[in-house]
């Protein structure tokens, strides 16, 4: 589905390689490296399509040769920061979800009104439809976000640290919820994460980068201790 070879992570210089790594539908995988290894920066290269060095592909055609709205209609990434979207009601925030499959006047369909409907109610969030987006719960702005990717309806959803700032509950609500939206909805999920013991538990896929050789690594299984040396360098 999403496949990598032989590609280069970095922008004046290399941070790390990936020789070979294909992710599938359905999979819930966790990115995990040292602050500053490079995390953010895949995620931002998949959302531009910037890979310079090596190839990626999804479904079989190149990244880098597919048109904005094509990469719109394949990956989405979930900002819960709300940026450039501050101060927007939560209706109108999640109706953006549907831009790229809008014509030329913005205006949503019937067929679009309907599948933010969906994902309000698949996320509990009627509640919220019009309070600002200014005003929500680190937990609720969440929600909110990763009801916007489900709006989109794309086939790769990423995530940049979802659960930061969350408290405990809320971390395992977050988690449980993105897992399940991977394995019902047949979406790959990928998310770069600090927090080692939730992916353990929840994620079907482990990616890391390794500090010592710089190169992206996949693990299906690993305890945590093995995970901390191969990531961080720490025994």
């Amino acid at each position: 589905m999403l496949k990598f070879e032989n590609c280069r992570i970095g922008h004046d210089r290399v941070l790390y390689e990936i020789a070979e790594l294909e992710l599938e539908r359905g999979e819930f995988a966790a990115l995990i490296g040292a602050n500053g290894s490079g995390k953010s920066t895949l995620l931002d290269a998949l959302v531009q399509g910037k890979f310079p060095n090596g190839k990626v592909s999804v479904e079989g055609r190149n990244w880098n040769d597919l048109k904005l709205m094509e990469r719109a209609h394949q990956i989405t990434l979930v900002d819960n920061h709300f940026l450039g979207f501050d101060y927007l009601k939560v209706n109108e925030y999640l109706e953006l979800g549907r831009h790229s499959y809008t014509n030329f006047t913005g205006r949503l369909s019937a067929e679009d009104q309907n599948i933010v409907q969906k994902y309000v109610q698949t996320l509990h969030l009627e509640s919220l439809l019009e309070q600002s987006t200014s005003t929500l719960s680190d937990g609720e702005r969440q929600r909110v976000g990763i009801a916007k990717a489900l709006i989109q309806e794309t086939p790769i959803i990423l995530l940049d640290e979802p659960t930061a700032f969350l408290d405990y509950p809320t971390k395992k609500e977050v988690m449980s919820l993105l897992g399940k939206i991977a394995k019902e909805s047949n979406r790959l999920v990928i998310i770069a994460s600090h927090d080692i013991d939730f992916c353990i538990q929840y994620c079907s896929r482990i990616l890391i980068i390794e500090k010592e050789s710089k190169s992206l690594s996949s693990y299906l299984q690993i305890e945590q201790d093995e995970l901390v040396k191969r990531a961080f360098g720490i025994s």
